[in-house]
């Protein structure tokens, strides 16, 4: 009985983290989309990369930025091994793709 409690708790946990990480990772998505309209904005142009207003992107950060053209860009994250929620400037929409 006590070993089904504790896998349990450990089950409950790593879920809960799981989502405070996914709501982390799309809250700082989010303040990406609106930095990057905001610099769009200001200069008539997408900016090249995070940098450009004040940012550094790591191998491990929550989110990423892409100019994909002059004119488009996208924002992203991983999910899981393989799969990531993107959002295209192009459709102002959010998908999950993998």
């Amino acid at each position: 009985m006590k070993t089904t409690i504790k896998i349990l708790t450990i089950i409950l946990f790593f879920g809960i983290f799981s989502c405070d990480l996914k709501n982390e990772n799309q809250e700082y998505a989010e303040m990406l989309i609106e930095k990057v309209e905001t610099f769009k904005k200001k200069n008539k142009r997408l900016p090249k990369n995070v940098s450009e207003f004040g940012f550094t992107e790591f191998i491990d950060s929550p989110a990423f930025y892409e100019l994909e053209t002059d004119s488009t860009y996208i924002v992203w994250y991983g999910l899981s091994v393989g799969e990531s929620k993107i959002y295209r400037s192009s459709t102002k929409k959010w998908s999950e793709e993998g």
